[in-house]
């Protein structure tokens, strides 16, 4: 049976916040090298954890597979968990000397696109 429902293009959301990274670091390399590397670890640990999330959740469609789909969705939200908090311990522990304020303000920039996400996700 040929599937007549489209997957959403929610791939865009993790180019885009890949992308948000880059120019957040960008930005702060005028405040110094230390907070450029500060700031892009600060928006890949929000951007990879929730492309990860995105592929998981999205890897099954229908409504023969609702509960493959139900099951995605919370193996997805608790490895973005785990995984953002493996990105800040390995930032706090790698990142030395580590520009606290570049590391949270991108993070919260990069994640502030989840709210602009059907805007996103139809380019």
């Amino acid at each position: 049976m040929r599937q007549t429902i489209s997957r959403p293009p929610v791939y865009r959301i993790s180019l885009v916040q890949l992308g948000l990274s880059a120019l957040m670091a960008l930005l702060f390399l005028l405040r110094g090298q230390d907070a450029a590397i500060s700031a892009l670890a600060g928006g890949l640990i929000c951007a990879i954890p929730n492309a990860y999330f995105i592929y998981k959740a999205f890897l099954h469609t229908g409504a023969r597979q609702a509960n493959a789909v139900l099951i995605a969705f919370y193996q997805g939200g608790m490895w973005k968990m785990i995984l953002t908090g493996v990105g800040f311990v390995a930032a706090f522990e790698l990142i030395q000397p580590l520009d606290v304020f570049a590391l949270f303000f991108t993070f919260v920039v990069v994640q502030s696109t989840n709210f602009f996400v059907s805007k996103i996700a139809n380019l």
